[in-house]
Order: structure tokens, then C-alpha cells, then sequence
């Protein structure tokens, strides 16, 4: 099933304003790599990159916070059509979970961490981000998702998730192996302020018996190798000194050097922190556009009036004492 004849018309409308920042496409081998934000041009993207490859046979949805609702729909029934396998890489939220949920096999990659690695469902929402009731109940969000899911969706659950007053709040699930180091793998986030996912209140359930994924084995992508976190980690490869989220192991005296830490550890890569001799000063960035490295160690030598070294690229521990 798709939204109403009136959202689909509002889409079609939008298509030619939003194509330049639609979702990114890249075809490899017969995979199909979708990922960035889903703006109402990716119908047409998709439909000609079958037409192109009549054997695409695995679409992977990579890092993706979603967009244009009736879009996901509408690709998510595309892909169910086609007979495909989907494959989450990193995040997959909104319009992007219901592309992934269109795949007739569905699976985790290990493209990213695992803690990176999740699929989050929530609601309509309108351009404020509060929740659009009626879109909910024009698209048929709850039927389609139980659908979708092959019926295993917790109808309870689903209800309370396309209910979320605010669009930074989600249900978010990880590869069920994630419970054993977390304690569950499901967390619903409320989206009344910012939180990460692994923080919000966690669910008694998993992403296999709720039908969000068919099979537990983790998939590569094709571009795996390609991917920028991948050669970083070649590049620097854990020393061995304590696992990345060890915070009694980092040598710093200073305890707000271990709060910074902490938020450090919840950014997303490419991140690095680095610490001075001293152990009195540090400096951490990530997501910059320049090099992370180059300006933590920057920072902190600012600060520590002294050569500083690594401790953390992404999710390595790089310190050697």
C-alpha cells in the first residue's frame, strides 16, 4: 500500500526541486549502496538503476536519518516487489527503515561498530518535527508496518513508536548480539531531548523475533574495504592498551578529562582523542572536515604547551605507553 493520491502528488511535485540532494546511489557489481537523506527523487533513482541492472538481487541502506515519507514507502514496496535483500550499514531511521523493511531478506553488515549499526522506526512528522497524526493514519504507517515485517511486528510496540511526539525519538534496534554486552538490543528513545540510542529505555524484544531482520548472519558490503572508518582502522590499529570504552584506563589525573571522554565516546567517527605526558590536559574532536588527528593533537599541545600523543582514533585504542 502507498499514502494517499494527495501525498503522492505533493512528492511528484517536490521531485525536480530535490534532486540534487537526494539520496546518494552507487552500483556495485549487483548491489545498489543507498545512503544520506531521503528527499522524493529516489522512486525514479531506484526504478532506473533496475532498468539498468535487471540483477541487482541486494540494496544496501547506508547511514541514513530518512526524509520523504510516501518515498520510503513507496521504495520499501519496490524492493519487496523485486524479490531483494536489504542490508542496514550504520543507521537507517524514518523513511530509510521502511526501504529496508521493502527487502524479502533482511540483514545486518559489519561495515560499522555495532553500536553504530541500527534501524529506528518512529512516525510522521511535519517540518518542526512534532508529530503529524493524520499522515500517520493517511499512510496506514502501523498496518503497513506489521505487514511488512512479515507479521512479526509487536502491534503494541509499533503503536507506541509511530506515536513519538517528536522525529529524534525512535525504536531503535541493533543486531540482537548486542544485548550481551548492553543487556538488550532494543531501546525506545521518547525524543524529548537528545539522547543516544544505546541510553534510552530498553525493550525486552530483538530485531529477529519482531521481523526487522530474517537472518542473524552479519553481511560485508562490496564498497566494506572502500569504506573511510575501514582504512582509518588499518591505518590505526588498536594497541591493546584497554578496550575504547575503558575509561578507568585512560591516563589522565584530571576527572574532567574523563567526563570529555565519555562525550567523546558518543560522538560518531571519524573522532580522535589525545592526551598530554602530563596526564593533566587533553583535546578530542570528531566529524570534522579536516583532519581529526592533526587537530586534536593540535589542541592539545595548545594547551599542555608540550608534545601530546593519540589515545583513541575512532573506535581503537591507539595509546602504547
Amino acid at each position: 500500500m502507498s499514502l494517499s493520491l494527495l501525498s503522492a502528488a505533493i512528492a511528484t511535485a517536490a521531485l525536480a526541486s530535490t534532486v540534487a540532494q537526494a539520496m546518494k546511489l552507487a552500483a556495485w557489481g549487483n548491489t545498489l549502496v543507498l545512503s544520506g537523506p531521503v528527499t522524493g527523487s529516489e522512486v525514479v533513482q531506484v526504478k532506473d538503476a533496475f532498468a539498468a541492472n535487471p540483477h541487482i538481487d541486494l540494496v544496501v541502506l547506508r547511514n541514513s536519518h530518512g526524509g520523504d515519507a510516501w518515498t520510503g514507502y513507496r521504495v520499501g514496496e519496490m524492493l519487496r516487489e523485486a524479490g531483494v535483500t536489504t542490508a542496514v550499514s550504520g543507521y537507517c531511521i524514518s523513511s530509510c527503515s521502511r526501504m529496508f523493511l521493502g527487502g524479502k531478506t533482511r540483514f545486518f553488515t559489519d561495515d560499522y561498530a555495532p553500536e553504530r549499526t541500527y534501524v529506528g522506526f518512529h512516525g510522521h512528522y511535519d517540518a518542526q518535527g512534532n508529530l503529524d497524526r493524520s499522515a500517520v493514519s493517511k499512510g496506514g504507517l502501523y498496518e503497513w508496518i506489521l505487514k511488512y515485517s512479515d507479521g512479526k511486528a509487536d502491534p503494541a510496540l509499533v503503536k507506541r513508536w509511530i506515536a513519538i511526539e517528536k522525529n529524534r525519538g525512535a525504536a531503535n534496534f541493533f543486531h540482537p548480539d548486542m544485548a550481551a554486552t548492553l543487556g538488550n538490543s532494543v531501546f525506545f528513545c521518547d525524543g524529548l531531548r537528545a539522547q543516544k540510542p544505546t541510553s534510552c529505555e530498553p525493550m525486552a524484544t530483538n530485531a529477529l523475533d519482531r521481523g526487522v531482520v530474517t537472518d542473524l548472519r552479519r553481511i560485508s558490503s562490496p564498497d566494506h574495504d572502500a569504506l573511510p572508518e575501514r582504512q582509518r582502522a588499518r591505518q590505526y590499529p588498536p594497541s591493546g592498551f584497554a578496550a575504547v570504552d575503558d575509561v578507568q584506563k585512560l591516563p589522565l589525573d584530571a576527572p574532567a578529562g574523563a567526563e570529555q571522554y565519555q562525550r567523546y565516546l558518543q560522538a560518531n567517527p571519524p573522532r580522535t582523542f589525545a592526551v598530554s605526558p602530563s596526564r593533566q590536559q587533553w583535546a578530542w574532536v570528531a566529524q570534522a572536515t579536516d583532519d581529526v588527528n592533526a587537530l586534536a593533537l593540535k589542541r592539545c599541545e595548545e594547551r599542555a604547551k608540550q608534545a601530546c600523543v593519540l589515545y583513541s582514533v575512532d573506535d581503537n585504542v591507539v595509546y602504547r605507553p
